[in-house]
């Protein structure tokens, strides 16, 4: 005799950020919470990457592309779907900022929000050039997980690199993703101060997921007001 299929999951709405997008989606299951499991105890940053995009893919109804997903919309859904799927009080540990001790605090990961700032995505660098601007996809967090041995230096330009969607002149417009990884190394390096300024800036404002806590240190009650900040300050 066949064992029953448990198909009565619960369905939730969400907004993907970049799109504002309405998706449906459902909590995650075993079989997906294994796949981040093993992935977590590698400690490899692409695995882990790639397991919980899958994981996100898997859990929302409506097809989506995972090369269209910034970074701050796979935080952000991944959140949201670990909420609905294991609970929606996280527990963390945040060390005190006056004696340093590691206290246990409690998140409402529901109360999470994430503002999409409304910034000009296109803006000259010098007459006659202008650069359009995107914030960085699924594609460019895979190529900087797989950097293990570069430096800041090489992890930034490569950022700044993934954020420029095309160069525009009075006579044409050069796609990056069309020009080799020297040519686009190359471009930034001749850019004056006041031009990577302007590209540092648009990356600067860049959403993401942020949370405000307050907690009573345990040991020493030192008031902390503390502002959580990404993926890995959530869990």
């Amino acid at each position: 005799m066949a064992l029953p299929k448990i198909n009565n999951l619960p369905k939730y709405e969400i907004v993907i950020p970049s799109m504002q997008q309405k998706v449906r989606f459902r909590p995650y299951l075993v079989k997906e919470e294994k796949v981040l499991m093993i992935a977590m105890e590698s400690q490899d940053q692409k695995q882990i990457l790639s397991a919980v995009v899958d994981t996100i893919l898997s859990c929302i109804e409506e097809p989506i592309q995972r090369s269209k997903l910034t970074t701050f919309d796979v935080e952000y859904l991944f959140t949201q779907i670990r909420s609905k799927s294991v609970g929606e009080i996280a527990t963390i540990g945040i060390k005190c900022t006056s004696c340093e001790h590691l206290n246990k605090v409690e998140v409402k990961l529901d109360d999470i929000k994430i503002d999409v700032p409304k910034v000009d995505t296109t803006f000259e660098i010098q007459r006659g050039i202008s650069l359009k601007m995107k914030w960085p996809v699924y594609d460019s967090m895979m190529t900087m997980a797989s950097m293990h041995d570069a430096s800041n230096t090489q992890q930034t330009f490569e950022m700044i690199g993934a954020c420029i969607d095309s160069i525009i002149t009075e006579e044409e417009v050069h796609s990056l993703k069309d020009e080799s990884k020297e040519e686009v190394q190359e471009f930034l390096e001749s850019l004056s101060s006041v031009a990577f300024k302007k590209i540092r800036d648009f990356i600067d404002a860049m959403p993401r997921m942020k949370h405000d806590t307050h907690f009573t240190c345990e040991k020493c009650k030192h008031e902390n007001n503390i502002q959580l900040q990404g993926i890995n300050d959530f869990f």
